[in-house]
């Protein structure tokens, strides 16, 4: 179904740049406002490494990974999620991109329940593409924190952290 394809590549993509921002927010631990200079480039600076949750996504959908499999990495990869947005406390972003910078990490924390939430509705021997087709209401949903997450990604000035979709 060519709707399902893209719902995945969509998710992927939001999933990839959800990670690699939310990693990198969580390096303001000395209590000083970084500059916006400072705060991009930690962004960018953080973005290569942190694809561990767009890596399970990706085994998540692989051809051959079924139920117990498809449920372990969407977990794996809403926890790695998670685990980004508890690391963001730390952050001290430049006051003027603060409350961009905190509804994105509402946006992650949304996108990780989502994640979690669609783990626990894969059934037995169900793919991942099927189960995408299965929960069209989720997917429509995640879709859209996606899409308002690369608006305030772009807002922040951390274009450099998104992939080609």
């Amino acid at each position: 179904m060519r709707g399902s394809h893209a719902a995945a590549r969509l998710l992927a993509a939001g999933l990839v740049a959800f990670c690699a921002l939310g990693a990198s927010f969580a390096g303001g631990d000395d209590g000083e406002r970084l500059t916006k200079s400072e705060f991009v480039a930690r962004a960018t600076k953080h973005c290569d490494k942190l694809l561990d949750a767009s890596n399970d996504l990706r085994k998540a959908e692989a051809p051959g990974a079924t139920g117990q499999r498809v449920t372990k990495f969407l977990h794996k990869a809403a926890d790695g999620l998670g685990n980004l947005v508890e690391g963001f406390d730390a952050l001290h972003p430049p006051k003027n991109l603060e409350a961009d910078t905190e509804e994105l990490v509402d946006v992650l924390d949304g996108y990780a329940e989502g994640l979690d939430t669609l783990a626990d509705r894969v059934k037995r021997g169900q793919t991942f593409r099927v189960a995408l087709q299965k929960n069209q209401d989720l997917v429509t949903r995640l879709n859209g924190i996606a899409e308002r997450a690369t608006g305030l990604v772009t807002r922040l000035g951390l274009t450099g952290c998104l992939l080609p979709t």
